[in-house]
């Protein structure tokens, strides 16, 4: 009768620990068939093992797929994405300062100065059409400064935008640091840590769009984040930020590593690929070469016009004078600085268009001789005319756009195709889903079925002994 009575328990504990498996698989299940279409979700699995002693079955654990191999190649692709991308954004609004479409940009100032120029051949002492040139020429020198202010606002407004990575980046390894907190907690009391985990991974991805990272996963399941070069932001439950310093001249801020012990490190030039990265190029590499030549055209354009313009006489037969504004040599900045000369700003009468004193009423040769300056290589050390270095300027931007969105839509199919491979590693999958529901559906009906028959032998037994 013991052994008899020792047998039926059995069969409960069997019963009873089978039903308790079975519904934690039925949950698996579910949480996988409700986050079928959820972004970076990972597939989990339970694991049944046989139990000891009374035997049956229990809850070894619930694993997560994840590809490993897959995961680190997003991580790369998505650095490289934050990189391009920027890069496209940025290039995109530069281009737009050379837009010509609606003949406000400076292809269309300069047609409209040595526009009116030629028609000041036809008539050189008409005070209209010099006043003409006067108009022409200072929008010439307004819009050199234009585009050379906005170009420059771009270039400095990348400082906030390194501002705005650095603080995404802050705010990705603080959680970062507290999931690992809860994740070794919930590993070492044999919890399930999945979600969490899944949790962190998508914050990993997120900030390697900001800068370029690598990570190791330690024994107790922490990850400890390395940015580019070795230097941790996350290690067990600490972390370290990222500030971006101001310095004395706007859009020259400096990006510091600040450490969980407070040591500060200039890390400027240590960040490549990602949208810092990018950021940082474009700031400092890419835009300043297109001021510089901007610059040099400026620069070109008013020395050469200023000695042709000197060459000739006014009205007045006086000669010897500038046209625009004397630049003492100096090239840097010479777009913002090109304006006017004092000497003819105002007045059209002192406007050099005669070749000599005595036609200073009627002479057209310098007009003729400064209306064909255009065709003459005065510009990038006498090899380009002006609108072929102009040309130069707004080709180079373009391609460089052009490169940067075309790397952007490479990189974007590189990461679809990624995750695609990881998704059929990690993803669920609803025809396994639903088998693995029907399979312990019907355990759990099994396991429910010995309890009622089990029931059923102690009500026999309890009523033979009565």
């Amino acid at each position: 009768m013991t052994v008899l009575t020792s047998n039926i328990i059995g069969n409960l504990h069997i019963a009873r620990q089978s039903l308790m498996s079975q519904q934690v698989g039925i949950n698996v299940v579910g949480q996988n068939v409700a986050n079928v279409n959820t972004e970076g979700y990972s597939r989990k699995q339970l694991m049944l093992e046989a139990q000891g002693d009374w035997g049956g079955v229990d809850v070894q654990g619930i694993v997560r797929y994840v590809d490993e191999f897959a995961s680190a190649r997003l991580i790369e692709e998505e650095s490289s994405l934050g990189f391009f991308k920027q890069q496209s954004e940025i290039l995109e609004h530069v281009s737009d300062l050379f837009n010509d479409l609606q003949d406000t940009g400076l292809g269309a100032a300069l047609d409209n100065f040595f526009g009116a120029l030629r028609t000041l051949e036809s008539n050189p002492s008409d005070l209209t059409s010099r006043m003409e040139v006067l108009v022409r020429g200072e929008e010439l020198t307004e819009t050199f400064d234009r585009v050379s202010t906005e170009m420059e606002g771009v270039r400095r407004g990348l400082d906030d935008l390194l501002r705005t990575s650095a603080s995404e980046v802050n705010s990705r390894v603080e959680e970062i640091a507290e999931l690992n907190k809860q994740i070794s907690m919930q590993l070492a009391l044999g919890h399930d840590a999945s979600d969490n985990q899944d949790t962190r991974d998508r914050l990993v991805l997120e900030l390697s769009e900001h800068v370029h990272v690598n990570y190791i996963e330690n024994n107790d399941g922490q990850y400890t984040v390395f940015l580019e070069g070795g230097m941790p932001l996350v290690e067990d439950n600490g972390f370290s930020t990222l500030y971006v310093s101001p310095t004395a001249a706007p859009g020259t801020a400096q990006v510091e590593y600040v450490s969980s012990n407070g040591a500060t490190t200039n890390i400027t030039n240590r960040l490549v690929g990602s949208r810092m990265g990018g950021t940082i190029d474009l700031r400092d590499n890419i835009i300043p070469v297109y001021q510089t030549e901007f610059d040099q055209l400026a620069y070109d354009i008013t020395v050469a016009f200023n000695a042709q313009h000197a060459a000739g006489f006014g009205l007045d037969a006086v000669g010897g004078r500038n046209f625009f504004a004397d630049l003492g040599g100096v090239v840097a900045n010479a777009a913002q600085n090109m304006a006017l000369s004092a000497d003819v700003d105002g007045i059209p009468e002192n406007l050099a268009a005669a070749g000599a004193a005595t036609g200073a009423s009627g002479d057209n040769v310098n007009a003729i001789a400064m209306a064909n300056i255009p065709e003459l290589l005065l510009a990038s050390g006498g090899t380009l005319t002006f609108n072929e270095a102009y040309a130069n300027i707004v080709g180079q931007v373009g391609v460089d756009a052009r490169r940067a969105n075309d790397s952007t839509k490479v990189t974007q199919n590189t990461i679809a195709n990624v995750e695609t491979i990881r998704d059929s590693a990690s993803g669920v999958a609803m025809d396994e889903e639903l088998t693995f529901m029907l399979a312990y559906q019907r355990a759990y009906q099994a396991s429910a079925r010995i309890i009622t028959t089990t029931d059923q032998m102690i009500q026999t037994i309890l009523s033979m002994g009565a």
